[in-house]
């Protein structure tokens, strides 16, 4: 991605789906839509809710038990395989639940099909360059930070009296702090570091405040929602590597409560603001399983429950043209496209790409190597593996809200 082409605008509306309104943010860079987002309904419990349920069911023969989320019945599934982290509040806990206990619960995952909610006992706060989790009061790095960074950031919070030489945090003996990738490039300059290190030390007192509040609450009560939702949307664009020069927007409540100077508050009784980015067309096609390319290829995108596969074709590009030129250029195209394909549908889970065979090895070398490179400007976590013998690629993308699919049903 050319870093000097990264500026969009951003369009913040609300749209009818059949018979329901919902809120949505889509990202145009050059016209074309590189991000789009179905914003949740406003009671929806959203995956990273911090709240307080209650034990309903343990099930039998297996460490698991089912726990009431809300006043409605809403149901989550907790693992009990590891209870180390597990915060009861309305007894002393020894390691073994029962039904009726009052749990400090995090939510994991949205609801999917015939599942329930997924939660989890050990708390994480998201942090902008940090996460804070129960632990045993240690400072983590991420895998990709090298070792000039870690001894960098590790220095300098020594200086601030915040961690000890062998990365004991101070004052936090029940939290571990994890370096999200992107702290990395906070290391440029003393006043970028003093921002990490506030970031790092606000989010481990946001979550003491968090657990020395939940003694104090009622059964059900929420002490933590996510980023709210614009602020979410920035952040995924920001991992993405977009910028928002303007933003574009129906709601008046909206324009006035943002107070920013890039923002267009848009009024036409002849035309709405869905209708003149043609909203209902884009949207359709990015639920289409038929993906065109420029080349005149094109990719098939079928999602099951167990994974997505993905087919490229060289559709009309066949005439003309070397084979195995053709077919590679293709492929490159078509690597390109399923990751932007899998950002704008939010599609999740393990992905098999069937590229078109290629004679030539280095070939797929060159398609994996670009991938690679362009994998990390997504908001959630992409890992690619290697091709295999039938010309397969493997690639897993991080399970974090609905797909596009889901979120309109």
């Amino acid at each position: 991605m050319n870093q000097s082409q990264t500026n969009g605008k951003l369009i913040l509306t609300e749209y009818a789906f059949g018979n329901q309104k919902r809120d949505i943010a889509f990202f145009l860079k050059d016209n074309r839509m590189e991000y789009l987002k179905v914003l949740p309904r406003e009671d929806a419990l959203l995956v990273g809710t911090i709240l307080i349920g209650k034990c309903r069911h343990q099930v039998p023969n297996i460490p698991a038990a089912f726990f009431a989320l809300n006043q409605d019945g809403e149901i989550g599934f907790l693992s009990t395989k590891n209870t180390e982290h597990l915060k009861v509040l309305n007894r002393p806990f020894k390691g073994k639940l029962a039904d009726g206990d009052e749990v400090l619960l995090q939510i994991r995952r949205e609801p999917l099909k015939t599942k329930e909610y997924a939660v989890s006992g050990n708390i994480e706060l998201q942090g902008r360059y940090c996460v804070a989790k129960f632990g045993s009061g240690r400072l983590f790095f991420s895998k990709s930070h090298q070792d000039c960074v870690k001894n960098a950031i590790s220095s300098y919070f020594r200086q601030k009296a915040f961690c000890t030489p062998d990365l004991s945090l101070i004052g936090y003996p029940g939290f571990d702090l994890i370096l999200r990738t992107r702290a990395e490039r906070m290391t440029g300059s003393a006043d970028q570091m003093e921002t990490l290190f506030h970031d790092c030390a606000d989010t481990l007192a946001a979550l003491e405040q968090i657990v020395s509040q939940a003694g104090n609450r009622s059964c059900f009560s929420v002490l933590e929602k996510p980023a709210g939702w614009l602020e979410s949307v920035r952040e995924d664009l920001n991992a993405c590597g977009f910028q928002v020069n303007e933003y574009v927007t129906d709601s008046y409540h909206l324009y006035t409560s943002m107070q920013d100077d890039h923002i267009f508050y848009y009024q036409d009784e002849q035309v709405s603001l869905p209708v003149l980015y043609n909203i209902s067309a884009r949207i359709e096609e990015a639920l289409r399983a038929k993906v065109w390319l420029k080349s005149g290829g094109y990719l098939c995108i079928e999602q099951t429950e167990a994974m997505t596969v993905v087919d490229v074709n060289t559709g009309k590009a066949t005439r003309g043209k070397n084979a195995e030129k053709l077919f590679f250029e293709t492929n490159m195209e078509a690597a390109l496209e399923v990751l932007r394909q899998l950002r704008l549908r939010n599609i999740t889970g393990v992905v098999v790409i069937d590229f078109i065979n290629m004679a030539d090895k280095s070939h797929e070398e060159s398609i994996l190597k670009a991938m690679k490179a362009q994998a990390v400007y997504d908001y959630q976590k992409v890992h690619i593996y290697e091709f295999t013998r039938l010309g397969l690629l493997e690639l897993t993308r991080e399970k974090r809200g609905k797909s596009l699919q889901e979120s309109l049903k």
